[in-house]
């Protein structure tokens, strides 16, 4: 199986949105906790779109 029919959507905005974070992070010393709080919330909210919904 190759890996690119195996992405979703999701997974790809959430490596990005981590990478990028990680990035900034190494360039600007002054806001590394507000790109860990931003890389934080992105993983969050992959987790939380993973759960499956309790049907009624």
């Amino acid at each position: 199986m190759r890996i690119i029919e195996r992405l979703s959507v999701r997974s790809v905005v959430v490596v990005v949105l981590v990478l990028g974070g990680l990035g900034l992070a190494i360039l600007d010393k002054d806001f590394r906790p507000l790109f860990g709080d931003l890389a934080k919330v992105g993983i969050g909210g992959y987790l939380g779109q993973l759960v499956p919904k309790q049907r009624e």
